[in-house]
């Protein structure tokens, strides 16, 4: 049995430090197959001109790549800070073990085979070799199944694979991923459009560090501005909780693409990762709720990134575009595109209007201002006054200058007062839009480069991203209602539940502040019938019982009826089909309410991060048109509101006196129930009707509880 230095596992900055910046490092296993992963980390690291001590282990060769190798990893002068382990599995294992003897404490494992789907046979028996080896150690890795990093800031690039630039370009964007592919990909169109990168790290299958342990990394590193992330399941959702609360706290924002958010995407990522992807909508929600920019599209991360790195870290709202463009038809596509993601475009004041007067007194100032090209050629000095006029108008928080096609020299030559009077404007927030067209638009490309303002493929991608943007700002002073102790506290929490009956459902939620129309419960067909005159017709009714959900489908319920013998028929028969056994069963006899506008409240315990209100439109509205807000709890009435007024129901409440601010106050007050009685595990009330003096009632609940003794 293998002896090992007794010493604690290093933390995980510690830990990535080593990985990431090492002074030394050791290759093990590696070879020249061109092509292969296991020539990859010593060729990269020499193409990429690494300043450290590298050795390489291989038994059977002299040398790779010109860099003498050694026996075994006992030969080694020194212990390195860190190994790169480019050996299959089952050999990866023992390689990991001899370093720990000599006392190397971090490394980065390459191979898969570790029990991944689709893997080979014995995997399972080698990964459980490899979690008892860092338990007895206290080793960490990076990995297994990684391609590895890069570290372009330090020139560091031990990656396995070779599809990356020769000529790597060094920014201020972070990016941490599981996939190797995806993050590589990422890398790779980011620097070939001009925006570089600090770190990117892919985590493979993360038996130790995972994504949060990078992203907690990159947010500690002076050189990166803003994280970028590959999310393929939130396996440790309270440390996720963490890290994006400690970027709001550092000032660094993340830029999250979260995979799997439909059933077949799903299914991809549980097959290809194991990781368990729970419901999109909630973790969109909570993404939403502390501040992470979720984005569609993988490039995306890196064009949101770029306004990040280029413009700063949001905190001035950038919501009123001014646009600049020798197309009008151009400038309709943003116009459009704006109204689309909630944008505005930015009113000229008068002062602006007044400055165009004396500039050109010809022109017409509007936004957005079509320059024509024309005037580019005949008169730039006009030109470029009347571009500082409209970036430089108060009411303008950012400029996007869209450009068509520049095909010709003239036509690039024409961008001089463009750039000349965004530059005299004062403008701090300058994007640029170029409808790419390979060869044809290179010139004007390289030019727009070196200005320094971020440039985006088309119009369309540059508002969507000045849209994540102002997003971003609009939440950053806004404190989140979910924490990381909330989502520990939901972790785990299996115990059986059972349904409530339709009554007490009722009262637990009218304890809760639920305003419901007046109702009593009867036992008998008779007193059915007289309660239902106590009450006034028209009247409701429905079973109380916990043997079933849906009381239409059951037959358990009957509405706005007016006459004695239709009651006493249904009360006898649905006591005949389901005698009463309990005080909280029976028939209940409700006042009929008359509403068009029914609302939806529910709430219950996602099973990654724990108790989530929801509320949208309601009754047979809720399923088809999904107009719902999800909101972690608990959510004060501000968070609510935020939340509500993204959905179209909150235009039907505003236009109802009062409504708007009662559904808000009755979300609110569930959502503190919900968060501080772990008992209630969900609740369903659908609908709650709206009156046309703006009160809110509710007429049907859905309560599932914790079983006694669960």
């Amino acid at each position: 049995m293998h002896t090992y230095p007794t010493r604690p596992g290093l933390d995980p900055v510690e830990a990535l430090e080593s990985i990431v910046r090492p002074q030394s490092v050791v290759v093990i296993g590696a070879n020249e197959v061109e092509g292969k992963l296991t020539s990859g980390s010593v060729r990269n690291l020499l193409r990429h001109k690494y300043s450290g001590r590298l050795y390489v282990v291989n038994p059977n060769r002299s040398s790779v790549y010109g860099v003498k190798t050694l026996p075994s990893v006992a030969d080694l002068p020194e212990v390195p800070d860190t190994a790169v382990i480019v050996l299959s599995a089952a050999r990866a294992v023992q390689a990991l073990a001899e370093c720990a003897q000599l006392g190397i404490r971090t490394a980065t494992l390459v191979a898969a085979g570790f029990g991944e789907a689709g893997g080979a046979a014995g995997g399972a028996a080698t990964r459980q070799a490899l979690v008892e080896l860092l338990e007895q150690t206290g080793m960490r890795i990076l990995g297994p199944n990684t391609a590895g990093l890069f570290n372009v800031v330090d020139g560091y690039v031990p990656r396995a694979a070779h599809n990356h630039p020769a000529d790597l370009l060094a920014g201020r964007i972070g990016v941490v991923a599981q996939s190797g592919g995806l993050c590589n990909t990422l890398v790779n169109r980011s620097i070939s459009s001009g925006v570089g990168i600090a770190m990117a790290v892919s985590t493979g299958n993360q038996l130790d560090l995972d994504l949060w342990d990078v992203g907690d990394y990159l947010l500690s590193q002076p050189s990166v501005d803003v994280v970028t992330t590959i999310i393929e399941g939130f396996s440790a959702p309270a440390k996720f909780v963490e890290f994006a609360q400690r970027a709001q706290a550092v000032n660094k924002p993340i830029v999250a693409l979260k995979l799997g958010r439909s059933e077949a995407g799903r299914l991809a990522v549980a097959t290809h990762s194991g990781s368990v992807a729970g419901a999109a909508e909630v973790q969109s929600a909570v993404l939403r709720d502390l501040n992470v920019i979720q984005v569609d599209e993988l490039d995306e991360l890196w064009e949101v990134a770029s306004l990040i790195t280029r413009w700063g870290v949001p905190r001035r709202r950038a919501h009123r575009l001014g646009v600049v463009t020798p197309s009008g038809g151009d400038g309709a596509i943003v116009a459009d595109e704006v109204s689309r993601v909630g944008l505005s475009m930015a009113e000229l004041s008068p002062g602006t209007c007044e400055k165009f007067g004396q500039i050109a007194p010809e022109v017409t100032p509007a936004n957005p201002f079509d320059t024509q090209a024309a005037l580019a050629v005949s008169a730039p000095d006009s030109l470029s006054g009347q571009i500082a006029a409209v970036a430089g108008d108060g009411g303008t928080d950012a400029v996007l200058l869209a450009l068509p096609v520049l095909a010709t020299e003239g036509a690039v030559a024409s961008l001089g007062p463009h750039i000349e009077g965004l530059r005299a404007s004062g403008q701090r927030n300058i994007a640029v839009s170029a409808w790419m067209a390979g060869d044809a638009t290179s010139g004007a490309v390289g030019v727009i480069r070196e200005t320094g303002w971020p440039l985006f493929d088309g119009s369309v991608r540059a508002v969507r991203a000045i849209a994540h943007y102002d997003g971003y700002a609009r939440r950053c002073d806004q404190l989140p209602s979910i924490s990381a102790d909330s989502v520990r506290a939901a972790a785990g929490d299996d115990a059986p539940a059972e349904l409530l009956t339709y009554w007490a459902a009722r009262q637990l939620l009218a304890d809760l502040g639920v305003p419901f129309n007046r109702a009593v419960l009867a036992g008998d067909a008779e007193t059915v019938v007289r309660r239902a005159h106590e009450i006034e017709f028209p009247v409701t009714l429905k079973f109380s019982s916990n043997a079933f959900t849906h009381k239409a489908d059951a037959g358990a319920l009957l509405q706005a009826v007016s006459d004695d013998v239709t009651i006493r028929d249904f009360a006898d028969s649905a006591l005949g089909r389901w005698p009463v056994h309990a005080a909280d069963e029976g028939v209940t006899v409700e006042e009929h309410v008359y509403s068009n506008l029914p609302v939806f409240i529910g709430g219950h315990r996602d099973a990654e991060f724990g108790p989530v209100i929801l509320v949208g439109l309601g009754g047979g509205f809720a399923e088809p048109y999904s107009d719902i807000a999800r909101i972690p709890a608990p959510a004060d009435a501000g968070q609510v509101r935020r939340a509500l007024d993204t959905t179209t129901l909150a235009i039907l409440l505003r236009k109802r006196r009062g409504a708007f601010d009662a559904i808000v106050e009755t979300v609110a007050g569930l959502s503190q129930a919900l968060h501080s009685d772990p008992a209630i595990r969900s609740f369903d009330i659908n609908p709650v009707l709206v009156r046309d003096d703006g009160s809110i009632v509710a007429v049907d609940a859905r309560v599932e509880r914790r079983s006694v003794g669960g």
